[in-house]
């Protein structure tokens, strides 16, 4: 099996001893579904939660891209879901649909050395204990072992939407940046050694990013 806990990150918070990472599988579609009801909800609508459909399809495209973690009573409680592209079409201005097939990863490229992240998500009962940041380094791992150069993502602003009546996308990333605002999701994937690398608009529906999404990327 391809290994997916190799620790590319410092200070890796730890689990549970009866919690487990692994790559997602058939059975657990149900569980993820359940996931991402508990994650998003309003402002996010209902196209946010994957259809068991298009989980299956994420399984018979790059089953060892799909990695979570499961806790001691089986209960999925975080979840992530990735691709691989070439580094012309993931450097480049573009859309969320139009990268992931509309998330169903058609456009998965078994060549391609980019790592791409598709989707994150942690149980809100969770968030702030450290499980993205374990997906994350297990996502990296993963990368360098199937060779892949780069890893990128558009990074959600949620954020922004708060000061974005006085402050640009642009100018917004740009205090970011240097440590003068904190957004909750980009502050801190910018601390696991991500770089800006531009502005995504009309990335995706998101009304706390506005709709924008940041350029993200890690050398390998």
């Amino acid at each position: 099996m391809t290994p997916v806990s190799t620790s590319v990150a410092s200070n890796l918070p730890t689990l549970p001893a009866d919690w487990v990472i692994r790559p997602r599988r058939a059975k657990d579609i149900p569980g993820v579904i359940e996931l991402m009801r508990r994650v998003y909800v309003q402002p996010h609508g209902p196209e946010a939660v994957w259809p068991a459909e298009t989980l299956v399809k994420h399984l018979e495209t790059f089953p060892e891209g799909q990695l979570l973690i499961v806790d001691g009573k089986g209960r999925v409680i975080a979840d992530s879901t990735s691709m691989l592209v070439t580094s012309e079409l993931a450097l480049r201005p573009h859309r969320w649909s139009e990268i992931t097939g509309h998330g169903t990863l058609a456009t998965h490229d078994p060549r391609g050395d980019v790592f791409y992240g598709v989707d994150l998500a942690v149980d809100p009962e969770f968030q702030g204990t450290g499980l993205a940041h374990i997906l994350y380094d297990a996502r990296i791992a993963l990368a360098i072992h199937l060779g892949c150069k780069t890893f990128v993502a558009g990074g959600r602003m949620p954020g922004y939407h708060l000061t974005s009546d006085l402050l640009s996308p642009e100018s917004y990333l740009a205090l970011i940046e240097r440590g003068l605002l904190f957004d909750p999701t980009l502050s801190k994937q910018l601390r696991l050694g991500f770089i800006l690398r531009g502005l995504l608009r009309d990335y995706i529906s998101d009304p706390e990013s506005e709709n924008c999404a940041a350029l993200i990327c890690m050398e390998l």
